[in-house]
């Protein structure tokens, strides 16, 4: 019993779950389904590739480098909460050395993959540095001002510069495909924070954003189809953001609280990755 008490004791040194996982579990799904879609699109797009040239090891580094970099954001906050005197000081090791640790992981990272000659990954770097600058700026408010929708937003539009991250990671080149990718991927993790933050808002009895989510809605399925007439993206990428555009529009008629918020969380995780598959799909018939 000692000795389990004392591993116990020892893990919850080197590791406590609320100053290194992020809060907002569908964060991940933001990160993680536009790297797969990047990743994707990457390998259907053999042209961009360079001939004879593996993409394994870049696309593993751009994914564990983006990986550090996300989880870094939460105990960086923690460490600053705590500098500043509004958190635990005893908290304060653990949560410098996670920042450090995640910081120098992702540094390497990165490193690798300027070794592999992926240089156009410092574009991407600049702004996904600017928002974690901004979380972290955010976070002096407190939760409210991490949870703040202008603060949301950013984030996952952020996060979803792992779109375009694949596809450097395997052709070595920033192109004008990145950064369609980048825009259809922006756009439905925004979606997806406006519709979430709907439902949460019925379901806990607080004034929604309703206009806002349908405005939002509408303005992503219009730029999404236009970026298909122009050439820039494939039409059938419109199909999905028709489909979100309908189910804000259910949200929106009437409250629609959520009855098992973790069954919620994990249907958007669902949303997410349906309609990526769809954009893969998309540029597979393009």
């Amino acid at each position: 019993m000692d000795h389990v008490t004392g591993v116990a004791v020892s893990r919850r040194r080197f590791f406590r779950k609320s100053l290194v996982v992020p809060s907002e579990h569908g964060s991940w799904s933001w990160l993680l389904v536009p790297f797969l879609v990047g990743a994707a699109v990457a390998g259907l797009a053999a042209l961009v590739v360079p001939e004879g040239q593996s993409i394994g090891l870049p696309l593993v580094l751009t994914l564990v480098g983006g990986l550090c970099a996300f989880l870094v954001r939460q105990p960086a906050a923690a460490w600053l909460r705590i500098r500043r005197g509004r958190a635990n000081p005893a908290d304060e090791p653990l949560a410098a050395g996670w920042t450090l640790g995640l910081g120098t992981a992702a540094g390497l990272c990165l490193a690798g993959l300027l070794a592999l000659g992926r240089f156009a990954l410092l574009w991407l770097v600049i702004p996904f540095a600017g928002v974690l600058l901004l979380y972290l700026a955010a976070s002096r408010s407190g939760r409210a001002g991490v949870r703040a929708l202008s603060t949301e937003l950013v984030g996952a539009m952020g996060l979803a510069l792992m779109a375009p991250a694949g596809l450097i990671a395997a052709s070595g080149r920033l192109q004008a495909l990145d950064w369609a990718l980048w825009g259809l991927m922006a756009a439905q993790n925004g979606l997806g924070v406006l519709y979430v933050r709907l439902r949460l808002a019925d379901t806990h009895g607080r004034p929604g954003e309703r206009g806002m989510a349908l405005v939002g809605h509408i303005v992503g399925l219009v730029a999404v189809g236009a970026a298909g007439l122009l050439g820039w993206a494939p039409w059938l990428t419109a199909v999905p953001f028709a489909a979100l555009l309908l189910r804000a529009v259910w949200a929106v008629r009437a409250p629609r609280p959520v009855a098992n918020v973790r069954r919620f969380g994990f249907s958007e995780v669902g949303v997410e990755l349906l309609s990526g598959a769809w954009i893969v799909a998309s540029y597979l018939l393009y």
